[in-house]
């Protein structure tokens, strides 16, 4: 029992030893498989890193021979470098030597440039003196033949007029000519005395009347519209109505006498709307038609001697008083304190000039202003020309002054060797006439300015410009007038309607009829001329220096 009960137990304890020893096998299967595991595991990883590591090597090995390739290659251009640089270092050298021989090349350049751009700008300069030079050579020529043509113009006058009295008219006429063209187109001054006086005898002369009385004519005033005529007043209390008719040398002057009454001594003749406007010295006012119907129109004592249109209206001027005489008869007396030398209207303004140098001006009113005079002289004669702006006076010793708008004196004209007693203008040309029985015709347009301004501008300028010179202009020949000398004192000059003619009266009865436009008898002559000058004719005229021309 006891044996079989240790049977048991050792049965028992063979069970639970086979239990534990199952459980152990297996415990210990488990951690060997886990270890198998991670045995295996860490092999793959051995594997792998071993290829890895196979791997590496192999681009180790290939990185070593490119490494190995490379140092080949880098000793190589290492070795070029050196090379490259030892060449750089001779290039160099060489490049300095270059530079500096390009240094000194361009240095070289640069000098032959200096001295190439002075000779250039030397040889400008000469260009510009040999211009110069050439152009002034020219204008000496040109100033030469110009003076030259002049000169001969003015021998080429002399000559017409002597041919003229060698009765000698197609060669007279044709010389007259030439000398206006000469000084025509040569800037000269074609109111040169001979030229002008050729140019009238070859025109129509100077026509003359002489009034029936023989009385000074003091007054003539055209007839407004009507070409040739006027009316002229003596002192011996003539009144005649002058028409001149015909042309080329053969006008004639005839009169028609209107009043004659030697009580009266006539100072002053107007023509206002149709009416003939005579004054006497001491009155009365004389109002006529052309069919020599009177009215008379008494005036209060007074020493008259001027009348002045002025609108519809005419002023009536003594020595001491004005009046305004409308409507046949005078009003608005103006009573002065000083005695006046002459009067003149400009612009709807009476420029008052007194007997002791003062002046003064009156509006259409009556209102008398002193201003400050104009010259430093007697006025005894004046004339305002609205075409052309220009107020013209002329003083007791004979000298005219042009004056501007601005009343600025433009020129001294030194014409009569007496008191200028009557001026007239037909722009350009003034006419004035005085006590040493002469008439001088100006052509304005040979009025020379230092400023450069023609007569024209210098009317329309406040003050005096600056000086403007062209040097290379010929400039036109000075103002010179042409002179007339008649019968008589030059008592009184009126221009014409036609504007170019003028009528001049003279105290010893004489009218003459001239015309004053040297351009305007020149046109009328070359329409006249018959032939041009022979070969023979113009080398004995005008000689060989100027080239032969044809006028016809």
């Amino acid at each position: 029992m006891k044996r079989r009960s240790l049977l048991l137990i050792a049965l028992a304890a063979l069970v639970v030893i086979a239990g534990v020893a199952m459980v152990a096998y297996r415990a210990g299967t488990r951690k060997a498989r886990v270890e198998l595991a991670a045995l295996q595991e860490e092999m793959d990883r051995l594997l792998a890193s071993e290829k890895d590591a196979a791997i590496v090597k192999r681009v180790s090995q290939q990185m070593e021979d490119i490494a190995y390739q490379q140092k080949a290659i880098s000793d190589q251009q290492r070795d070029r470098a050196e090379e490259q640089s030892i060449l750089a270092t001779r290039n160099a050298a060489r490049a300095e030597m270059e530079s500096r021989a390009a240094r000194e090349a361009e240095s070289k350049a640069n000098a032959a440039a200096d001295v190439a751009e002075r000779e250039r700008a030397n040889a400008e300069r000469q260009q510009e003196i040999a211009l110069e030079q050439r152009d002034e050579a020219n204008h000496a020529k040109n100033v030469a033949d110009t003076l030259n043509r002049r000169t001969q113009a003015r021998s080429l006058a002399v000559s017409s007029q002597v041919r003229r009295e060698a009765n000698e008219p197609e060669v007279a006429d044709l010389l007259a000519y030439a000398s206006w063209y000469f000084l025509k187109n040569n800037r000269g001054n074609a109111y040169y005395s001979e030229t002008f006086k050729a140019l009238t005898q070859a025109t129509d002369g100077v026509p003359r009347y002489r009034v029936k009385e023989s009385g000074a004519v003091n007054a003539i005033a055209q007839v407004p519209g009507s070409k040739g005529q006027c009316v002229a007043a003596t002192n011996y209390g003539e009144v005649e109505w002058l028409r001149a008719s015909g042309s080329d040398g053969n006008v004639r002057i005839a009169s028609q006498s209107l009043l004659f009454n030697p009580d009266y001594d006539f100072r002053d003749v107007t023509v206002q709307d149709g009416k003939i406007l005579a004054l006497s010295h001491n009155g009365p006012l004389c109002v006529l038609d052309f069919q020599g119907k009177l009215d008379v129109v008494a005036l209060p004592e007074e020493d008259y001697f001027k009348l002045v249109p002025v609108g519809g209206r005419v002023l009536v001027a003594g020595r001491r008083s004005l009046g305004w005489y409308a409507g046949g008869a005078l009003t608005g007396r103006v009573s002065l304190d000083k005695s006046l030398s002459t009067l003149v209207e400009r612009e709807g303004v009476i420029c008052l000039f007194y007997a002791d140098g003062s002046y003064a001006e009156m509006d259409a009113a009556g209102r008398i202003t002193d201003k400050k005079p104009l010259l430093g002289e007697v006025v005894t004669a004046a004339c305002y020309d609205k075409g052309s702006g220009c107020l013209l006076l002329g003083v007791k010793d004979g000298t005219v002054y042009p004056v501007n708008s601005y009343n600025r004196v433009l020129e001294t004209l030194a014409a009569h060797k007496s008191r200028c007693t009557s001026i007239t203008m037909l722009d350009p040309v003034v006419i004035t006439g005085g006590y040493d029985k002469n008439v001088f015709i100006w052509n304005m347009d040979n009025l020379l300015f230092e400023t450069g301004l023609n007569f024209r501008e210098e009317l329309k300028a406040e003050s005096v410009g600056k000086r403007v010179v062209n040097s290379q202009e010929i400039p036109t020949e000075w103002l010179v007038p042409v002179d007339y000398a008649f019968d008589g004192w030059t008592l009184a000059v009126c221009g014409d309607a036609d504007g170019k003619s003028v009528w001049i009266g003279t105290s010893a009865g004489s009218v003459m009829l001239l015309n004053s436009s040297a351009d305007d008898m020149a046109q009328r002559l070359h329409g006249k001329l018959k032939r041009n000058l022979t070969q023979q004719e113009w080398t004995r005229y005008v000689g060989v220096s100027i080239p032969y021309m044809t006028f016809k």
